[in-house]
This record gives C-alpha cells, structure tokens and sequence, in this order.
C-alpha cells in the first residue's frame, strides 16, 4: 500500500531571528454540512460543543470545531469524527491540506505581508480564524497562541504558500 506524502516533504522547517515556519502534519481535517432544522444538535454529540459565531473556534476535548459558513464546519483533531448524523455531509480533507505553523516575534508582520487582513493582536486574538490569501491562493489562518499561527493552505498550492512565507520572513529578518 502507498503511503501519503506531504506536499511539503522536500522542505525544512525555517528558522531564523523572531520567527519559525514548519509543517505541523499529524492532524485530521473534516468538513461538515448539516441541513435542516436541528442537524446541530446531534452533531453535539460527536464533535462537541458548537461555535456560535463564523469567526472563531471552540476548543473541545478531541476538536478543535471552526463554523466556515452557517451550515459548514471544519472539525480538527488526531482522528476523524465518529458517529456523525445522517443529516450531515462530510468530507474528509486531510489529505487536501496542508498545515503551516507560523510562530515568533514576527509571524504576525509575516503575514500581514501577503493578506489584507489585520492581524493586530488586539484585532486578531487566539482562537479567532480568516479565510483570505496569501499569494493569489486561498487559505484559512487560525490564530493558535499570541504569536502562532496555523495556515491551511490546498495541498496543490501549499509549496507555493510556503515559499512566499520564507520569502515574506526573510524579508522582515533581513530589514531588522
């Protein structure tokens, strides 16, 4: 049996003054729908507590549960949700992402380099998550710590993404 291969298995992890990048594997992403009246409440029971706003996670006790839309959920853990509701859609995409961990004095100005997001820390605290871009590519960036970042980029684009953080990272570390 083939084995998965991470999109980002021919690089390593970029350090340097004030900043780390790497790959953070080890995860499984599972994308939720739920139609109808009440869908949520048996979801309860399988993921855990349920965000109430679209802009920031809740951390249960095996997820890590983001709403990306009224109906939609991205539910993060070491496994895959089990005994999901009949009313629900699920799409498993560990295998369609990557995910970049951003961290340090400067991951902040890193990547508001390349997003028209404000990543001010009183603007962007931990436990809140975007959807936006980073180079013409769309990703979701969930705010982990102060100043650590995750960065779901598609797998198809996640060397692109990567590259364009280096080269958005060296460039602060160089101006400093």
């Amino acid at each position: 049996m083939l084995d998965a291969r991470s999109a980002l298995a021919t690089v390593s992890a970029y350090e340097a003054k004030g900043i780390t990048i790497r790959e953070e594997g080890g995860f499984t992403l599972t994308q939720i729908a739920g139609f109808g009246k009440g869908f949520e409440t048996p979801l309860i029971d399988a993921v855990g507590k349920l965000p109430a706003k679209i802009d920031v996670a809740q951390a249960n006790e095996a997820f890590t549960v983001m709403r990306i839309a009224p109906h939609q959920l991205w539910c993060v853990g070491e496994r895959a949700p089990q005994g999901l509701p009949p009313e629900c859609l699920v799409t498993p995409l560990s295998s369609a992402r990557c995910r970049i961990r951003v961290e340090g004095d400067h991951a902040r100005r890193t990547l508001a380099r390349g997003s028209a997001v404000d990543f001010d820390r009183a603007a962007f605290k931990p436990g809140q998550f975007v959807m936006t871009g980073i180079h013409h590519t769309p990703v979701l960036i969930h705010c982990v710590g102060d100043d650590a970042f995750h960065v779901y980029a598609m797998r198809t684009f996640a060397l692109a993404v990567w590259e364009w953080l280096v080269d958005a990272a060296e460039g602060l570390v160089a101006d400093a």
